[in-house]
């Protein structure tokens, strides 16, 4: 069975699939009819993005080595 991801590993995955959301609605001549969409997809890519930022500053912090999420789940 797969391990599952950590947290850190979910936002930074989800982090990606955002910027190649807005980047395909930009792509694709929509920005004016997507405005919209593209806000609330920018939004929650702030948000994952913050949300990685938090898990990862105590890492920086204490000399943790980075990408040593699995101790945190």
């Amino acid at each position: 069975m797969a391990e599952k991801p950590s947290i850190a590993e979910t936002l930074r995955r989800t982090s990606d699939q955002l910027k190649r959301i807005q980047k395909g609605v930009a792509d694709g001549g929509h920005v004016d009819q997507m405005q919209e969409v593209d806000a609330l997809v920018g939004l929650a890519k702030e948000m994952a993005d913050r949300q990685l930022a938090g898990l990862e500053s105590p890492a920086k912090n204490d000399g943790s080595v980075q990408g040593d999420d699995d101790a945190k789940d």
